[in-house]
């Protein structure tokens, strides 16, 4: 990466650390005017800085301390390079000077190679007073200066910050100690000496690092937001913290308050806002209160008593902790048992919350509840003064979906019909499992997915009671033994487990022979080996795998022996074969089929013909009437085509005059269309003479736009967003799992996957892609639980070939997707490979809904954020669980929003 890239990357900033984190709560330093941050300012959003900004959480802290202002009202303009003088307004707020500023009632005079701005001069002041700058050395950093540059406006460099900032925090010793080190950025050489120590001492205090390339440019500029994360970061090694600022150990957290205790001992307590952002030590992303302990040491930003930044400083653990279910409570002697069968006392003050930091009393507490009861290391006392309630005994019965199922640790996920939450027990291997008639069953025949009525008793499920049975796919393997008379049923030789097998078929069994188009049950053979895919104990598709039916094409016929009904031919790669004909053999002319008495007098020598085989065995013959293969010569002038078939051959044909060529899905296609390496067919005339059409073949999947179907007719858009109409009148139609389907089978704004030969459209396959809400994921299988938005599960296997992207845009990869994701999966059309779109989700403000034009609008969390997006015509807008038009929601109501193929396929409040 080139520097010049670097610095529009972000990582010019003095930490190249990628940040990532929250709304941002104010804005950076004036400079206009030398106002300062009132006692009750508290801005929790502003307009140029984006929820996703990587400055976001140092700007946020360092404008709730007051330390920086923005430029104007709401504006921050984060990428503008920051001024000497600006530099040490912040610093010296940062140091908690402003009063020192404020008290200041003469006006400073500055020698004229140090102009500042009036609004800056007692900023500038007191950081002299401070020994933040000297005279001496600014007067001999503006030697050679531009004439007329006003030092207080010149851009600060990254060395000069680094020096300020070090002294601001009284590491200057630290500094003077680290002058003599060598430093290892490779243009060493470039800072300058007087502040060589200072950025030695800024690295190694981790507030300051190097780029990619291992430069450190001592002279490059910082931008205002480089400021910020600078400042912020050097504060841990503030003596005195900023007057906003409270560092200590956390002693409590409950979901509206927090309580600190300082280094005597000292606790203080301060509420919490719903805009209370919370981060960690590992990296700039906000985390979530549930990852903050008590005894952990903290610092906090408040106003007025309320903490609006919270970031842990150190996340070791001085408590003493144990976990157990409780046996019995004593609240006169203020005991607890836990069964550990150890009694401990518990402070008169003792604090007790849920796992979510709610506040509960001793008495909410139910025996057998699984409790945590903590005491702190660091005050003097046997008392435990925090009970943390895990886990109630639960005791109900409920329906819902299974969304996760380990028999090996006999725990079971449930999606609770009635709460939309998904919780989760155990199960003895003594639980009654019954489907709804009443019928005993064992846990083995239970899936994601089905629905389930579930009685718990002390947290434990004891019964089970199968509403609904989920579509669970199974493959079975055996071979072929027999057909019911009825048809209706097969049975096999299974190759485990029972000797003979029966299944029932379902309507629409699809049977799949290698080699044999439209192939049926009636095909099967016994001894055939198969595998039967089975969908909720029924067939949906045989697959002959031991057997293929051979097709030899353009076959030149050299003999037949009436008597011996011996036919003798050479295949396309001019190898002789003899078949002898067998009186059931299948004559196929000009799509009329023959008796076996017309062979002879139709099928002549030199005519090419098109055998298949089965078993050494001739099913079915009919003269050639196309060959395919690849284009290797295309000759107009000659009126030569030669083609290299599948086998390797290369056969030439004459072009006659009334030569056409179709491309696929290409109207008006002409010789000039036709490249070299095409796979092509070439349809023959009826003496095989000649070619009369060269036509090529496309299998594509499209977007369904419109759907007519009085015309029988679709209109769809490509992948290159052009759109077209196909008429569907004669053409077969199947559904995804290989039924017959209609065109009231199609839905606008899903998929369709067309197969064209030349202009005509061979076959439709409808696509309904997987749209919905992941309740589990299998990383390890490659597996998915997607609930869909009418409730059901599907389990979806990825396969060897998946691609996963983020609306359809950023490459993802299969372990980023976590359980609450909302995905579209579907098959594509050429090689199988499964897509996997990953919706890009987002909490938005309301502003309108347009019905006629299907878009939804949101209000601008910051600049350029998207406010206008188009609706899928099925979106699923809900409130909690119940189902509304997206013209329920009103101006200024909470929603996250999920865009998949850039639509808004949900909207959650």
């Amino acid at each position: 990466m080139t520097n010049k890239k670097l610095a529009s990357a972000v990582l010019t900033s003095l930490i190249i650390t990628s940040l990532a984190g929250t709304p941002v709560l104010a804005a950076p330093v004036t400079t206009t005017s030398t106002s300062t941050t009132s006692a009750s300012t508290v801005r929790l959003s502003f307009n140029d800085v984006s929820s996703d900004y990587w400055g976001i959480r140092h700007i946020s802290k360092l404008a709730l301390e007051g330390v920086i202002q923005g430029v104007a009202d709401g504006i921050y303009d984060p990428e503008k390079a920051v001024s000497q003088q600006d530099v040490l307004i912040m610093a010296t707020r940062m140091m908690g000077l402003q009063s020192e500023v404020d008290s200041l009632t003469s006006e400073t005079v500055f020698p004229d190679f140090m102009l500042v701005d009036k609004y800056a001069r007692n900023y500038v002041a007191v950081a002299l007073q401070k020994g933040l700058i000297s005279t001496a050395d600014e007067k001999l950093r503006s030697s050679g200066a531009p004439k007329g540059e006003i030092w207080g406006q010149k851009k600060a460099t990254r060395e000069w910050v680094a020096e300020v900032v070090i002294r601001a925090i009284g590491k200057a010793s630290m500094a003077s100690n680290l002058a003599g080190s060598a430093s290892s950025f490779t243009d060493k050489n470039q800072i300058s000496t007087a502040t060589l120590g200072f950025v030695n001492a800024a690295v190694a205090l981790k507030i300051v690092d190097g780029f990619e390339d291992g430069s450190f440019q001592p002279r490059g500029a910082v931008t205002r937001a480089q400021m910020a994360t600078f400042l912020s970061r050097s504060q841990k090694n503030l003596t005195t913290l900023p007057d906003r600022a409270v560092k200590g150990y956390m002693t409590s957290l409950t979901s509206g308050s927090i309580a600190i205790m300082d280094g005597n001992g000292n606790t203080s307590t301060y509420k919490l806002s719903p805009n209370t952002k919370f981060f960690g030590t590992a990296d700039d992303k906000a985390i979530s209160s549930k990852d903050l302990q008590e005894t952990y040491e903290v610092s906090l930003v408040q106003v007025n008593g309320t903490a609006y930044y919270v970031e842990i400083l150190n996340d070791e653990l001085h408590m003493d902790v144990h976990e157990g279910q409780l046996l019995k409570l004593n609240l006169t002697t203020m005991k607890v048992t836990l069964d550990d069968f150890e009694s401990y006392d518990l402070a008169s003050d003792v604090s007790v919350t849920d796992v979510d930091g709610r506040g509960l009393s001793l008495g909410d507490i139910i025996k057998g509840s699984t409790i945590q009861i903590r005491k702190s290391q660091l005050v003097e006392s046997d008392k435990y003064t925090s009970i943390v309630v895990k886990q109630i005994p639960v005791n109900k019965t409920s329906v819902g979906e299974i969304q996760a199922l380990d028999k090996n640790a006999m725990q079971l996920s449930m999606l609770e019909a009635s709460s939309g939450e998904v919780e989760t027990f155990g199960f003895s291997s003594n639980v009654i499992a019954t489907l709804a008639d009443t019928t005993l069953i064992t846990v083995d025949s239970i899936h994601i997915g089905d629905t389930l009525e579930y009685t718990v008793k002390n947290s434990e499920i004891v019964k089970i009671v199968v509403k609904k049975q989920a579509d669970v796919g199974t493959t079975v393997e055996g071979s072929f033994k027999q057909l019911s008379d009825d048809k209706s049923t097969i049975l096999i030789n299974k190759t485990s487990g029972k000797t003979v097998d029966a299944y029932e078929l379902s309507n629409n069994t699809r049977v799949v022979i290698s080699g044999l188009a439209n192939a049926s049950i009636y095909d099967l053979t016994v001894g055939d080996q198969l595998k039967l895919d089975v969908l909720n104990n029924k067939v949906t598709k045989i697959t002959v795998t031991n057997r293929s039916i051979e097709n030899v094409s353009f076959a030149k016929i050299i003999d037949y022996s009436d008597s011996s009904k011996i036919l003798t031919v050479t295949d396309s790669e001019g190898n002789p074969n003899a078949y002898k004909l067998n009186d059931d053999l299948t004559i196929n002319y000009a799509g009329t089929i023959l008796p076996f008495s017309s062979f002879n007098g139709i099928f002549t020598r030199g005519k090419f013909v098109d055998i298949q085989v089965s078993n050494k065995n001739v099913k079915q013959i009919q003269l050639s009437s196309q060959l395919d293969g690849a284009l290797t010569q295309l000759n107009v002038q000659t009126n030569d085509v030669t083609i290299k078939t599948s086998s390797g051959q290369s056969l030439t044909f004459k072009l006659n005059s009334n030569t056409t060529v179709e491309l696929a899905n290409k109207p008006g296609s002409t010789f000039a269309d036709l490249k070299v390496g095409d796979n092509i067919s070439l349809i023959l005339s009826f003496d095989q003479s000649t070619i009369t059409k060269i036509v090529t073949s496309q299998t594509a999947v499209f977007k369904t736009i419109l759907l007519n179907p009085n015309l029988k007719q679709v209109t769809v858009l490509d992948s290159a967003n052009k759109t077209f109409s196909v008429a569907l009148d004669g053409v077969p139609i199947v559904k995804g799992d290989g039924s017959t389907g209609t065109i009231a089978d199609f839905a606008i704004e899903d998929y369709v996957k067309l197969s064209f030969k030349g202009l005509a459209v061979t076959q439709a396959e409808v696509i309904t892609p997987v749209r919905g809400k992941v309740t589990a994921v299998n990383a390890a299988s490659g597996s998915l639980t997607v609930q869909d938005f009418t409730g059901k599960s599907q389990v979806v296997n990825a396969g060897s070939k998946y691609d996963v992207t983020l609306n359809g845009g950023t490459s993802w990869s299969f372990s980023s997707i976590k359980v609450g994701d909302r995905v579209q999966v579907m098959k594509g059309a050429a090689d199988g490979t499964m897509h996997i779109q990953v919706a890009i989700a987002s909490k938005r403000e309301v502003d309108s809904y347009s019905s006629s034009l299907g878009q939804f609008y949101v209000k601008a969390a910051g600049a350029g954020d998207q406010t206008t997006y188009n609706v899928f015509s099925r979106v699923y807008a809900h409130k909690g669980t119940t189902v509304v038009s997206p013209s329920a929601f009103v101006s200024g109501e909470q929603v996250t929003i999920y865009v998949l193929d850039n639509k808004i396929v949900e909207i959650e409040k």
